[in-house]
């Protein structure tokens, strides 16, 4: 008698079930990707190294063609954001579970979990999932396609798009090395030490410097603060203050110790993919930051008076 053994093809229920379970199991891993921002400004490429071991993270994010690089670390301390020849400033303590990062292969994995009934296709060499659903920082972005290895069922790519495909995110991995060789300093961070302050009355910039807060309008059109939000957008950390009433605004600000220049914030504020801002937004800046206000309802005249009317508060 003749026996032959033949492969089973695993049906869709299937695949789905070893890509959740190979994704959850997969606590520690180092992967290298290449992210690309197509905007109505142009393009944008970061390259990505992305190391993560259980609760610790480390993620290197270099803009080659501005010359930009940037690091967030998690550790037993807290969050980090590192630049360079900057000192590490403290970053959202939840990062990075209080917002999903489509090059952390746990968002990946969260995305395709909350949508079981994705389309599915299977090609050659990957599997395919389409999901009709709006990304949480930019609500026009509303085609998520998940592609994963057919034989490590890790992802290979993540693509966002809109409707009219004129503007998406894509992240594609080169590799993912399940079993890292870390050094061993990798998640540390080294804070300097507080040189001993002078009696003499610090200025208002030095205060500023060595202390943590945010600037607030003293000018608000009789618009009430409704939320205020730090977020990570192209790698770099964004204050949005939320005004309700008869005339909302948003303030927007960013530190400009985090990027080389002026236009490289601006970009971001007026055209990154996680802000919903207006055409007539007014940009101002000072020594420290650079602001952006976006509101449909205020004049620039009015929107002018709101920018120059902040003031520095320390937070407590």
């Amino acid at each position: 008698m003749l026996l032959l053994v033949g492969c089973k093809s695993l049906d869709a229920e299937d695949v789905f079930e070893e890509i959740i379970e190979v994704g959850e199991n997969l606590t520690t891993y180092q992967a290298e990707a290449d992210m690309q921002v197509l905007t109505a400004s142009g393009e944008e490429h970061v390259l990505l190294r992305v190391s993560r071991s259980d609760d610790f993270y480390h993620v290197d994010l270099t803009d080659e063609a501005r010359g930009l690089k940037q690091t967030l670390v998690r550790n037993a301390d807290g969050v980090y954001l590192l630049t360079e020849n900057e000192t590490p400033e403290p970053f959202r303590m939840d990062w990075p579970h209080d917002r999903p990062q489509l090059y952390l292969l746990s968002s990946v994995i969260d995305t395709l979990k909350a949508y079981p009934e994705a389309q599915f296709e299977e090609n050659d060499d990957t599997y395919m999932y389409t999901i009709q659903a709006p990304l949480k920082e930019d609500p026009d972005l509303t085609i998520q396609t998940l592609t994963f290895d057919k034989e490590t069922y890790l992802p290979v790519e993540v693509f966002v798009t809109n409707e009219a495909e004129t503007k998406h995110v894509s992240v594609k991995f080169q590799s993912i090395t399940v079993t890292p060789d870390f050094e061993t300093d990798l998640f540390d961070v080294v804070l300097e030490e507080e040189s001993p302050r002078d009696d003499e009355v610090e200025t208002e910039e030095q205060q500023e410097d060595e202390t943590s807060g945010w600037y607030y309008p003293t000018e608000t059109f009789n618009q009430a603060l409704d939320e205020t939000e730090e977020r990570l957008v192209n790698g770099k950390s964004v204050v949005m203050m939320s005004y309700t009433g008869d005339q909302p605004f948003t303030l927007i600000q960013v530190n400009k110790s985090q990027t080389s220049s002026v236009a490289d914030v601006l970009s971001v504020i007026k055209d990154g993919a996680s802000f919903m801002s207006d055409d007539a937004g007014f940009v101002w800046a000072n020594e420290t930051t650079e602001f952006y206000i976006a509101s449909d309802s205020l004049t620039p005249e009015e929107k002018e008076a709101i920018a120059t009317s902040v003031e520095w508060v320390e937070n407590k």
